[in-house]
């Protein structure tokens, strides 16, 4: 099923609609702006403004999929009687994670290739046979602790890449939202494993390196990890903030190693250790 980026236009009583007003008040930088109307087409290949867009769809799907977990998520923690002020950190986050997908689609369309990307509605809705506390403790380590921590380290390095300042902006926006992320992520770990079971604390053990696994895969960090380290990390200029092959996989390397594995083992869980050393094996 794919999905545009839908802007509603129309005009009621010579004033746009509210639905219209609250999203693009949502869809705003919280820091800096985005001059989209100062980019020039022109001034770029039609190959490079392809394979920019190509890799901005890519990433708008990436941040629609996050929308739809962060909701889901969302929508379940007060049934575990989680304080307001964690409902409140993840209603700013969906908020985010809207900003993410709108920026990106925009993206695409000011390069003169609209995306519509396609959606696999199996991946949008989070299952699990684990209990709901079991279940918010996994997604936390998971999409904040792990996913969000990474893809900081990624927006950091495509920042440092871009040359192209249309690209920088929007780059800058998304990297102050995936910051925030990862920094609620370890905070709510902490807190999640202040009272865990022993037997709760096994089965998110047994996740580590099932995680690991996943988010090497994910980021295209499948051969080893001196293999990333002999690559450039930034795809030639003009660049649209893109890493190369190698670009993406050192950055999930080197996030693993200087910021998850430590953070996990600080917060007790030294397993990830042992997992990351087999991983690093592989």
């Amino acid at each position: 099923m794919p999905f545009a980026l839908r802007r509603i236009t129309q005009i009621k009583d010579g004033e746009e609609l509210a639905l219209t007003d609250v999203h693009e008040e949502i869809a705003a930088p919280r820091k800096g702006r985005v001059d989209f109307a100062a980019f020039d087409r022109s001034a770029f290949t039609e190959s490079q403004l392809t394979h920019a867009a190509q890799a901005w769809g890519t990433r708008a799907l990436q941040e629609y999929y996050s929308l739809a977990l962060f909701t889901q998520i969302s929508s379940q923690l007060h049934l575990i009687g989680v304080p307001l002020d964690w409902c409140g950190a993840f209603a700013r986050m969906i908020q985010d994670e809207v900003r993410h997908t709108d920026l990106c689609l925009r993206m695409c369309e000011t390069l003169g290739h609209p995306a519509t990307p396609s959606i696999d509605e199996t991946e949008l809705h989070l299952s699990s046979n684990r209990s709901l506390r079991n279940h918010v403790r996994d997604v936390v380590l998971s999409a904040f602790c792990i996913g969000e921590t990474i893809s900081g380290m990624m927006f950091r390095r495509a920042m440092k890449a871009a040359t192209v300042p249309l690209a920088q902006e929007v780059v800058a926006a998304i990297l102050v939202d995936e910051t925030f992320h990862g920094e609620v992520g370890w905070e709510l770990l902490a807190l999640l494993l202040r009272e865990i079971s022993a037997g709760d604390r096994a089965v998110l053990v047994e996740r580590i390196p099932v995680l690991f696994t996943h988010y090497r895969k994910l980021c295209g960090a499948q051969k080893s990890r001196a293999w990333a380290l002999e690559g450039t990390d930034a795809e030639p200029e003009p660049n649209f903030g893109t890493l190369t092959e190698t670009g993406y996989a050192r950055a999930f390397w080197d996030s693993m190693e200087e910021d998850i594995v430590p953070a996990l083992s600080a917060l007790g869980l030294t397993e990830a250790e042992s997992a990351y050393a087999t991983l690093i094996s592989e």
